[in-house]
C-alpha cells in the first residue's frame, strides 16, 4: 500500500511492518472539489470512505480519482471531473478487450463483459500528484492514455500506461446528491468561494480576474483577445474579435447568477455558434454555467427559444430507423432523430475549462422527445452527449431574477412542447365521457320504444292522366292517384311517428303528398317525398339508380284518432298502361330516432378535431426545419 504523508508530501511504501520512503510527491493543484480524505458516503446502499486521491491533468483541465474503501473491504475509484462523478471498480484482466490503442476510434462498438459499449472519448493525461492511501506507486508527470466507453447503463475506462497491458475500470455515473456525502470540505455547496486569479492580458496589458480554477481559455474584456490561460505564461490565441465588439454585451451578462436545479449557477462563458443549411446561415448563443457542487451546465438560446443542458456520461442506446434516422433511448424515453449538422464557433467570451478557438467545428446530432432533447457532439476524438429541457423566456427571466432584454421567440423550436397536445387529450377524454353518456341515453330510448305499426296499406297509381301543369313537377303525360285511409289510433303521447314509403317502380318516379290529419285535435301534418328507380345499359355495362324508399318523420305527435291522405303523381311511362305502379305505406309510432344522436356525436367531435388539426399543423412547423419534414 502506498501512503503519502500530508505534512511533508513524502511517499511511503508500507509492507507489513516495514515502511520505505520513496521520496517526495509533487504538490496537488488547487481546485474547488467538495471531497477530501476522510469524506464518506453511500453507493448502492454500501458505505464507503475516501482514503486517497490521484490528480490528473488533461487538455480540458484537472480531474480527481478518489480512492474509496467500502466497509466490506472492497476498494473502488470515485472519478470527479467538471462536477460529474463516476463510481468504478477495476475489472478482471480477462475482461480487457484485445485491441491496441491505435484501433480505438469514437463510435467504435467494443464487446466488454457481454455488452456492446461505444467509444465516447480518447484522450491523454498526465499524473500530477497523489494523496492519502493508494494501491500502487505513482510516477508524477507520466502520461497515460484513456479510452472511455459507455452504453445506457454501464461506463467503462481503459487506461493505457506505457507498454503495459491496459487496465479496465467498469462502473456507472452517480449523482452527487445520491451519494449522501459527509465530512466534506468546509465550503457551501451553493457556491464554493475560491480565490480569483489575476492575469494581465499580453495583448493590451489590461488586468482580468479568473473565477474558475484550472481554466484553459479566457477572453480579455478590454480588447476581446482570446487567451490561453492553461499555463503560467498566458499566450494569445486570437488578437481581436470584431464580432464580439459589434455584439457588445451578451443577453446574459458574464458573472450573472441563475437558479436552476435548486442551485445558483454563475454565467462564466459565452459562445456564438452557427451552421449553414440550404444556403442560409443560422446562429445561436450558448452560455456556460458553473456551480461548484453540480458542475457545468449549458444555457442555449436559438431564435428566442431556450434550453438548459447538462452533460451525460452514459451514451444513450441508438436503434436504427431507416426511414427517419435512428432513435435514441434514454431514461425510459424514446427520442426521435431531428437533425445532423456541423457547427462553427463565431464568438468567444468569458472563461472555459477547455481551449476554445474561433472557427472550431463540431458535428452535432439532435434527438427530441418534447420538452426534452438529446444532443450528440463529435469533435476530434471525443463524443459528448447532453440532455436538454425546453425553457420559456419567462422561465429564464425568473431564474435570473433580474430585468433581462430577452429576444422574442420565432417559429417552432425542435423540442418546444406542443401547446395543443394537452388540449387534444383533454377534449378526447371529455368527448369520450359525453359520448358514453349519449350512448346510454340513446340505448334507453331504444329499449323502451314500442315501435308499433299503426297503419299499413298498398296503393296503386292508376292510369289517370292529368292535365295540371301548374306544379313544379309538371311533366308530360303524368298520372295521379289518391288514397284516404280509414281512421286509426296513435296511443303513446307526444311520440315520434314515421311514415315509410316504398315503391315498386321501373325506370320511373313517384311523387307523393302526405297528410296526417288529427280527427280529434284538428292538427294536420304534411310533407312531400319523391322516390325513383332507374336502370339500363351504358356501353354494355349495367347500371342502376335506386332511390325507391323514403321516410317522413313527424315529432311529438299527440295520441288520438288520425286519418292518412296521400296524393301520388307519376309519369305515364313504363308498365303504367298495363298493371300500374305500386307504393306501400306504413305508419310506425314511438320510434327511436338516431338523427339527434349522430348530430350530437358530430358536435362532440368538433372540439377534438379542431385541436387535432392545430396540433398537426404545429408538428408540421416543428419538423419543417429538420432532416425529416412531415409530408401532407
Amino acid at each position: 500500500m502506498l501512503v503519502i504523508c500530508e505534512h511533508c508530501r513524502s511517499t511511503l511504501l508500507r509492507q507489513d511492518q516495514d515502511v520505505e520512503n520513496l521520496g517526495k510527491m509533487a504538490e496537488l493543484l488547487p481546485d474547488n472539489t467538495l471531497l477530501q480524505i476522510g469524506s464518506s458516503g453511500y453507493h448502492l446502499q454500501a458505505h464507503f470512505s475516501v482514503i486517497g486521491r490521484v490528480q490528473f491533468q488533461h487538455a480540458c483541465g484537472v480531474w480527481n480519482e478518489w480512492h474509496v474503501l467500502f466497509d466490506s473491504g472492497k476498494t473502488g475509484w470515485l472519478s470527479e471531473s467538471s462536477g460529474a462523478y463516476i463510481m468504478s471498480f477495476e475489472a478482471d484482466k480477462s475482461a480487457v478487450p484485445d485491441l491496441p490503442l491505435s484501433r480505438y476510434q469514437p463510435e467504435l462498438s467494443v464487446p466488454i463483459q457481454g455488452k456492446r459499449l461505444t467509444v465516447t472519448r480518447i484522450e491523454q493525461a498526465d499524473c500530477i500528484a497523489g494523496q492519502g492511501e493508494l494501491p500502487k506507486a505513482l510516477i508524477t508527470g507520466k502520461t497515460s492514455h484513456f479510452v472511455e466507453l459507455s452504453d445506457a447503463q454501464t461506463y467503462a475506462t481503459l487506461e493505457f500506461s506505457g507498454e503495459q497491458a491496459p487496465t479496465l475500470f467498469i462502473g456507472m455515473p452517480v449523482a452527487l446528491e445520491h451519494l449522501h456525502l459527509a465530512h466534506l470540505r468546509d465550503m457551501e455547496m451553493a457556491g464554493i468561494k475560491t480565490p480569483t486569479r489575476q492575469l494581465q492580458c499580453p495583448q493590451c496589458g489590461g488586468s482580468l480576474s479568473i473565477r474558475l480554477q484550472n481554466i484553459q481559455t479566457v477572453t480579455c474584456p478590454h480588447c476581446t483577445a482570446v487567451l490561453d490561460a492553461g499555463h503560467s505564461q498566458v499566450a494569445t490565441l486570437l488578437k481581436y474579435q470584431k464580432k464580439l465588439k459589434l455584439l457588445g454585451s451578451p443577453t446574459l451578462p458574464l458573472g450573472s447568477v441563475g437558479h436552476f436545479e435548486q442551485a445558483a449557477f454563475t454565467v462564466t462563458g459565452y459562445l456564438q455558434r452557427s451552421t449553414r443549411a440550404y444556403g442560409t446561415l443560422f446562429s445561436w448563443e450558448e452560455y456556460l454555467l458553473h456551480h461548484s457542487g453540480y458542475g457545468f451546465r449549458w444555457l442555449v438560446c436559438s431564435q428566442g427559444h431556450w434550453n438548459i443542458l447538462k452533460p451525460l456520461l452514459n451514451a444513450p442506446k441508438l436503434n436504427a430507423r431507416y426511414s427517419r434516422g435512428p432513435e435514441a433511448l434514454h431514461a425510459g424515453n424514446t427520442y426521435q432523430h431531428f437533425a445532423k449538422y456541423k457547427s462553427k464557433v463565431e464568438i468567444v467570451a468569458g472563461e472555459f475549462y477547455w481551449q476554445v478557438q474561433l472557427g472550431d467545428t463540431a458535428t452535432i446530432e439532435d434527438f427530441i422527445a418534447p420538452p426534452y432533447l438529446l444532443s450528440k457532439e463529435l469533435q476530434g476524438k471525443e463524443i459528448n452527449w447532453s440532455q436538454g429541457e425546453y425553457l420559456t423566456p419567462e422561465q429564464v427571466a425568473s431564474a435570473f431574477k433580474t430585468p433581462l432584454n430577452l429576444p422574442k421567440t420565432q417559429g417552432v423550436f425542435a423540442n418546444q412542447p406542443n401547446p395543443y397536445g394537452q388540449s387534444v387529450s383533454a377534449w378526447r377524454n371529455a368527448t369520450l365521457l359525453f359520448m358514453v353518456a349519449a350512448i346510454f341515453i340513446q340505448l334507453e330510448f331504444v329499449m323502451h320504444a314500442r315501435q308499433q305499426v299503426v297503419f299499413s296499406t298498398s296503393m296503386q297509381i292508376a292510369n289517370n292522366p292529368s292535365d295540371d301543369w301548374s306544379g313544379s313537377y309538371g311533366r308530360y303525360n303524368t298520372v295521379t292517384s289518391e288514397v284516404e285511409s280509414d281512421p286509426f289510433y296513435i296511443f303513446p303521447t307526444k311520440q315520434n311517428v314515421i311514415i315509410e314509403l316504398d315503391g315498386a317502380l321501373s325506370n320511373s318516379w313517384l311523387y307523393s303528398t302526405v297528410r296526417l290529419i288529427g280527427l280529434e285535435s284538428g292538427l294536420t301534418y304534411s310533407a312531400n317525398r319523391e322516390i325513383s328507380d332507374y336502370s339500363g345499359y351504358d356501353g354494355g355495362e349495367y347500371w342502376r339508380e335506386n332511390d325507391s324508399h323514403a321516410e317522413i318523420i313527424f315529432s311529438a305527435v299527440p295520441k288520438g284518432k288520425y286519418q292518412l291522405q296521400i296524393e301520388a303523381e307519376s309519369d305515364g311511362s313504363g308498365d303504367i298502361q298495363t298493371r300500374g305502379k305500386f307504393q306501400s305505406v306504413r305508419i310506425i309510432s314511438d320510434v327511436p330516432l338516431w338523427g339527434n344522436f349522430w348530430t350530437l356525436v358530430i358536435f362532440l367531435l368538433i372540439g377534438p378535431a379542431l385541436f387535432y388539426h392545430y396540433r398537426t399543423q404545429f408538428e408540421h412547423r416543428r419538423w419543417a426545419d429538420s432532416d425529416h419534414p412531415l409530408n401532407g
